[in-house]
């Protein structure tokens, strides 16, 4: 089990979930002020390992979905709690919580639930980095005949009318794709439960021991941090994480729209004579340099802050020309990736939007 109590060991993990973030996941800041509350309510925040919870214990996965840099998105704590309430009155018995993926803000998602709700929160991941759509978390749900899916969804500005509350039942992608559509609704950002599986399930589907990995990665940025060089911060992590780093760059230009509830666009990256184009739908998800593709989503394409030793989100991006970063990647195959990602249909979205033949590229790893 792992305890958290105070300020140290929480930046840790939140900036290594920030790096599997991978340009999505939540912001730095957004995850150290949920953590921090949950262990001020608590006294402090247990982390269950995979092997301490029995497999026919239900899990549900707590997530935020939308566009990070939507203007006008009302998140609060209360909406969190809210959502998992919702879920637990259409029947749910509530055994356990894990996040949908590991990020900064979504890797830390649950514990404030955990705590007030008394539930234990366990680290099982639905996908060891950050990924855009449900179903990418849905651990291959979809996949099973006649499963249905349960989302509960709150959030949104009262004052603005923006305020809602859903229960949605049906397929995964229906489901996701209705939940997407309330986050617009709701300014660009909901808090949602959904998904009640057994232990089981996620322990061979999802991603064990992913937050125990990204805790690692977090304390080679800290220590970094700490001793005041904040590029070694950016190498150690790469080097915690079995990464590439492609070289020390200067953001020239970004573009970013937000399309049906994703933040859309590319940065163009000046790295040591070099030019890169980053591709980003909400996470980033591809690489290119010199007409071929460098690195490829699920490869976990990763943007660093030389002044801060922080890794930086997509939504980040916006207003950050000129500033100084680090580019580098890990590749899938050193990743505890969640089944959801093994799907050839998972891609299609990635592919109408950015026009990347994903399918056709990553079919060394795609199941049937």
């Amino acid at each position: 089990m792992m305890v958290f109590s105070d300020q140290r060991d929480v930046k840790a993990l939140v900036y290594g979930a920030a790096f599997y973030g991978g340009g999505g996941g939540g912001s730095i800041e957004e995850g150290l002020r949920l953590a921090m509350l949950a262990i001020e309510l608590g006294g402090r925040v247990e982390v269950k390992e995979p092997d301490e919870v029995p497999g026919s214990l239900t899990l549900i996965t707590v997530s935020g979905v939308g566009a990070p840099a939507a203007r006008e998105q009302y998140l609060k704590p209360v909406h969190l709690i809210r959502a998992v309430e919702l879920l637990r009155s259409t029947g749910v018995e509530i055994g356990g919580i894990i996040p949908s993926e590991v990020g900064a803000f979504n890797g830390i998602n649950g514990w404030l639930q955990s705590v007030v709700l008394k539930v234990p929160f366990v680290d099982i991941p639905c996908d060891g980095r950050a990924h855009p759509t449900g179903l990418m978390g849905s651990m291959g749900l979809h996949r099973i005949k006649g499963y249905v899916s349960i989302q509960a969804a709150a959030g949104g500005d009262p004052a603005k009318r923006r305020y809602i509350e859903v229960v949605v039942r049906g397929s995964i992608q229906r489901a996701s794709a209705i939940i997407r559509r309330v986050a617009v609704e709701a300014g660009g950002l909901v808090a949602v439960a959904r998904n009640p599986v057994s232990a089981d399930h996620a322990k061979r589907n999802g991603a064990p021991g992913a937050l125990a990995q990204a805790y690692k990665v977090g304390q080679a940025i800290l220590r970094g941090i700490e001793s005041g060089d904040h590029r070694e911060a950016c190498y150690r992590a790469f080097e915690e994480a079995s990464g590439e780093v492609l070289g020390e760059c200067v953001v020239e230009e970004t573009s970013l729209e937000t399309r049906e509830g994703f933040d859309i666009g590319d940065v163009r990256l000046a790295c040591e004579g070099s030019a890169y184009k980053v591709r980003f739908f909400n996470e980033y998800m591809s690489i290119e340099h010199d007409g071929r593709y460098v690195a490829l989503f699920p490869d976990l394409i990763v943007v660093m802050d030389m002044a801060t030793g922080f890794p930086l989100t997509s939504a980040d991006l916006l207003g950050a020309r000129n500033r100084k970063v680090l580019l580098g990647y890990v590749h899938r195959s050193r990743l505890l990736l969640g089944k959801g990602l093994y799907y050839p249909e998972a891609y299609e979205p990635l592919e109408k939007a950015l026009g990347i033949e994903f399918r056709k590229m990553l079919s060394d790893m795609l199941l049937e």
